[in-house]
């Protein structure tokens, strides 16, 4: 076997070096792998383009578009996507995991808006204190419908948890968070 020698062999024995990668990354037929796509973690592919009809997805059931305003909202609570298709299923595992992955930082673990994300302490407050307590009669009385549609779009500061969760997560979220208003021992209509 014979060895290699001249500027070759350099070229891969420094190869580890940045100065030469960023080098060999300019020539256009080298570079490809620094422009190739990729996902981000959480994040789910590329939405259907306008009036595509799709017949599957990958994150379930596709839903019409939805405004993060009160007034849609409160439609869509009351339409028919606004229904809970999982209401005699028990979905409280997977509720708990996805409320403590996505919800629980600002929520806390009782939902009472007191996550590790809100700070205690008023002259240490890096963050506006607005995550909202879900155990008041304010949430309490929302509709499961308005629920799963604010998860789904977001308001205010709260992101939209649509592109991150798949159609029965969501609703999953929705049942584990009634789960603990029960356990606050607030009912719909007032306490």
């Amino acid at each position: 076997m014979r060895a290699l020698s001249g500027p070759f062999a350099l070229v891969i024995a420094l190869s580890g070096c940045t100065r030469i990668e960023d080098m060999i990354a300019k020539v256009p037929f080298l570079g490809f792998m620094r422009d190739a796509p990729f996902f981000d973690p959480y994040e789910a592919p590329r939405p259907a383009p306008a009036h595509a009809v799709p017949f599957e997805s990958p994150v379930g059931e596709v839903l019409p578009p939805l405004e993060a305003t009160e007034a849609t909202l409160n439609a869509f609570a009351a339409g028919p996507f606004g229904q809970n298709p999982f209401a005699g299923e028990d979905l409280s595992v997977l509720g708990q995991q996805m409320y403590d992955r996505h919800c629980m930082v600002c929520h806390g673990v009782q939902g009472r808006g007191d996550g590790p994300i809100v700070q205690k302490d008023p002259a240490e407050q890096k963050y506006p204190p607005l995550a909202p307590n879900l155990t008041l009669p304010t949430t309490v009385n929302r509709p499961d419908g308005y629920l799963y549609g604010l998860i789904r779009v977001g308001r205010g500061l709260m992101p939209a948890y649509g592109p991150r969760t798949t159609h029965r997560e969501r609703w999953a979220i929705v049942t584990w968070i009634r789960q603990l208003q029960a356990g606050a021992g607030t009912q719909p209509g007032g306490n």
